[in-house]
C-alpha cells in the first residue's frame, strides 16, 4: 500500500509539473508557429522581418549594434534585462532616441520555468517598473528562453503585456557558431513575416560579436531579396 501512494504522488507530482511549466511553455511555442505559418499561407505576412534582440544591453556590443541599424534606417525590437538596463541607462536612451522598441526580458535572465508567484511576480514588476522608469512605455515581453509557467500568463495579463516568441534562431549565442555560420542561417531561415531572436549580449566567447558581424552581412541580402523591417508593435497578429 505505501509503495502504491509513492507510486501515486510521484505521478502526481509530474503531472502538476508539465501542467505548471512545461505544458504552457511548449503550447505556446508551438500556436506561435503555427500562426505564423498560416499568416504566410493567407498572405498577410508581407516581405517583412521583426528584428529582436534579448539579453542586453552590453557596453561591449549594444553601441555597434544600434549603428549598423541606423547605417540601413531598420527599426527593431529590444527585449533587455532590466540589471543591464540599470547599467547602461544611455544605452536605453539611445534606443529610444533612434525609434526602436524596448521591452522586457526579466531582471537577472533567471528560468521561470518551475519558479513560484513570488518570483514571477516580483520578476515582472521589477522588470517593467525598471523600463518605465527610463522613459520606456512598457507593453512587450519574452520569457528567457520562452520558459515560462501559469503565474506568468496570469502576471502579464494583469500587466496587459503581450508575450512575444519567435519564429527564426541562428544559435549565435553558441560559442560554436561563427559569423559565417550565423549568417547563413539568418538567410536560410527567414520567410515573409518572420520574428528573428538574436543577441546584443551574454553568450559564449563574444558571441554578440559575431552576430553583429553577420548582421552586417545579412542585411544588405536581405534588403535585396525586397524585406523589409519592422518594430514588434506593428506585428499583425
Amino acid at each position: 500500500m505505501n509503495r502504491s501512494y509513492i507510486i501515486i504522488g510521484i505521478v502526481f507530482v509530474c503531472t502538476a509539473v508539465f501542467c505548471y511549466g512545461l505544458i504552457p511553455s511548449a503550447s505556446l511555442k508551438y500556436f506561435w508557429k503555427r500562426r505564423s505559418r498560416k499568416r504566410v499561407k493567407e498572405g498577410k505576412a508581407g516581405r517583412r522581418l521583426y528584428l529582436t534582440f534579448d539579453d542586453g544591453p552590453s557596453r561591449a556590443y549594444t553601441g555597434q549594434l544600434l549603428c549598423l541599424l541606423k547605417q540601413y534606417q531598420i527599426k527593431a525590437s529590444f527585449f533587455v534585462v532590466a540589471k543591464f538596463a540599470r547599467e547602461n541607462a544611455d544605452l536605453i536612451e539611445w534606443m529610444k532616441e533612434e525609434g526602436h522598441l524596448v521591452g522586457i526580458h526579466s531582471v537577472q535572465h533567471k528560468n521561470a520555468l518551475f519558479r513560484g508567484r513570488r518570483f514571477v511576480y516580483k520578476d515582472l514588476g521589477e522588470s517593467a517598473r525598471t523600463l518605465e522608469n527610463m522613459g520606456c512605455h512598457v507593453r512587450y515581453y519574452r520569457p528567457p528562453w520562452g520558459h515560462l509557467n501559469l503565474w506568468t500568463l496570469l502576471f502579464i495579463r494583469n500587466r496587459q503585456l503581450r508575450l512575444i516568441l519567435w519564429d527564426v534562431m541562428a544559435n549565435d549565442w553558441s560559442g560554436r557558431e561563427t559569423a559565417e555560420s550565423i549568417r547563413e542561417k539568418i538567410l536560410n531561415r527567414v520567410f515573409p513575416g518572420a520574428v528573428l531572436c538574436l543577441h546584443d549580449g551574454r553568450g559564449t566567447n563574444g558571441a554578440p560579436q559575431r552576430t553583429i558581424d553577420a548582421l552586417r552581412e545579412s542585411i544588405p541580402v536581405l534588403i535585396e531579396r525586397g524585406y523589409s523591417f519592422e518594430r514588434m508593435d506593428a506585428y499583425e497578429y
